[in-house]
């Protein structure tokens, strides 16, 4: 067994973060699960995702308000993960001046541990976000931009898609922020998929960048990145061929757009419209006959949207080409 631990400062009372801790409904700050229980101790807990799969259960081991909060879990959203042994994981709060300190502690197998060890400091900033109307306003919406330039992702800048991933990427939704948008790109099983953390996602793209295996695009405001698309040959985005279920021998000669990013105070200012413009533009010149794109049907946050809005695919020309149980997927010949 593995120990470890993560804490953050916050600007607010011990009891504020108590109650985030131990609140009933989604938690946005936790992967989206909704617990299932009562947050007293010898009780049970069972974790749901937002489509209301079981993703983690817990007993409850210790339970003081407001210091101290002890659960033995176990993650079930994967066979590997649900194969090991129940971790133990707590939460410590104590005062300090002018806010508290909230310490995320565990101790766990190699699988589990090395979940916490990539992912407990997103938690925590996720938390932060959670209960500090500080932070949220680090992330407001700026009223207007400067000039946008878009830039192909090649080696050269392999430096700025780090500094935009390490940095500006889901600061409003940290949860996510271990993907580095290899996900586009894995050829691994769903169960193998869940075991990499954000280093290993970083390593792995990075890579990919310098060996020119990425057509990404860098939308840059003011010298530094703001927004990112991933888009190309869709039989060279495997995990987009995985996620959809796409034929290889269907699409020769077909493009995709798969996903785009972009940083929370830069949103609504058409930085998505133009990376399409731009994924679209390259893509014609390599002789590809059509693109697809393939928008969440029902999306409920900035993050679900990450494919893009629907609205935005017609404007430029899309059409509904097919429907999946989430996503509507739209074509355009070019």
């Amino acid at each position: 067994m593995k120990a470890g631990s993560r804490e953050i400062t916050l600007k607010t009372s011990p009891a504020a973060a108590w109650a985030a801790l131990t609140a009933q409904g989604r938690r946005d700050w936790y992967y989206r699960l909704v617990p299932d229980g009562d947050f007293t101790a010898g009780r049970q807990i069972k974790w749901s995702d937002v489509t209301g799969r079981l993703a983690e259960e817990s007993e409850l081991v210790e339970v003081k308000a407001p210091e101290r909060l002890v659960l033995k879990s176990r993650f079930v959203f994967a066979p590997s993960f649900a194969a090991a042994e129940p971790h133990l994981v707590t939460w410590d709060v104590e005062p300090t001046p002018g806010g508290s300190q909230v310490r995320l502690s565990w101790r766990a197998g190699d699988l589990v541990a090395g979940l916490f060890e990539s992912e407990a400091g997103s938690l925590l900033q996720g938390l932060r976000l959670a209960v500090d109307p500080v932070a949220r306003a680090e992330l407001a919406r700026l009223p207007e931009i400067g000039e946008v330039s878009i830039h192909d992702v090649t080696p050269e800048r392999v430096g700025d898609y780090q500094e935009f991933f390490d940095h500006h990427v889901f600061r409003d939704f940290p949860a996510w922020q271990s993907c580095y948008c290899m996900e586009t790109h894995r050829t691994q099983s769903d169960d193998e998929w869940t075991a990499r953390t954000a280093g290993d996602n970083r390593r792995d793209m990075s890579e990919m960048i310098n060996r020119r295996q990425v057509t990404g695009l860098l939308a840059y405001e003011g010298g530094k990145p703001v927004g990112w698309c991933n888009y190309g040959e869709t039989t060279r985005l495997g995990g987009l061929m995985h996620r959809f279920s796409l034929s290889a021998p269907d699409y020769e000669g077909v493009g995709s757009v798969a996903c785009f990013v972009i940083a929370a105070p830069y949103r609504g200012h058409g930085l998505a419209s133009r990376l399409l413009d731009a994924a679209i533009d390259r893509l014609r010149e390599r002789g590809i006959r059509a693109v697809e794109a393939y928008p969440a049907r029902t999306p409920d946050s900035p993050q679900t949207n990450y494919r893009g809005p629907l609205s935005m695919f017609l404007r430029a020309g899309f059409e509904p080409y097919r429907e999946t149980e989430l996503h509507t997927i739209v074509r355009k010949t070019l």
